[in-house]
C-alpha cells in the first residue's frame, strides 16, 4: 500500500511537471523536490507505526531504550543525509551535497562511539560481573 501512494504521487508530479515545465523549465526542480518532501512524509508516517509497535516491544522485554534510540538516530541521519545530498545534487550544488554526507558520515562515527562504549561496558559486565 505504501508502494501505491509513493507510485501515485510520481505519476502526478511527472504529469504535472511535463505540463507546467513547458512554461518554465525551472517548475521540473520544484516538482522533484516537492515529490521528495511528498515521500518523505508517506514514510515517516509509516515507519512512525513501526517505531512505536517497536519501543513497545522494547519496553516490554525490559531492553535498553538508549540503544534502540541510538541506533534509530543513526539510520535517521543517513536517509536524511542522503535525500538532502541527493536534492544538492538536483539543484546542481553537488559540492555542497558532498559536504552533507561527509558531516552526516562524521556525525554517524559520533553516535557510534556511544554505542561502542555500551557494549565494551557489557563485556567487562559479563566477565566481571
Amino acid at each position: 500500500m505504501i508502494l501505491l501512494k509513493i507510485i501515485f504521487a510520481c505519476v502526478i508530479c511527472i504529469i504535472l511537471s511535463i505540463i507546467v515545465s513547458e512554461f518554465n523549465p525551472e517548475f521540473k526542480l520544484y516538482f522533484t523536490v516537492i515529490f521528495g518532501i511528498i515521500v518523505l512524509v508517506i514514510l515517516f508516517d509509516e515507519i512512525s507505526i513501526k517505531v512505536t509497535e517497536l519501543k513497545n516491544l522494547i519496553y516490554y522485554y525490559n531492553i535498553d531504550f538508549e540503544n534502540f534510540n541510538t541506533l534509530l538516530k543513526i539510520v535517521l541521519i543517513a536517509y536524511v543525509c542522503d535525500f538532502i545530498s541527493l536534492i544538492c545534487k538536483d539543484l546542481k550544488y553537488e559540492s555542497i551535497g558532498k559536504k552533507i554526507e561527509l558531516a552526516g558520515k562524521f556525525v554517524i562515527l559520533i553516535y557510534s562511539f556511544d554505542i561502542l562504549k555500551q557494549f565494551i561496558d557489557e563485556i567487562f559486565i559479563l566477565f566481571n560481573g
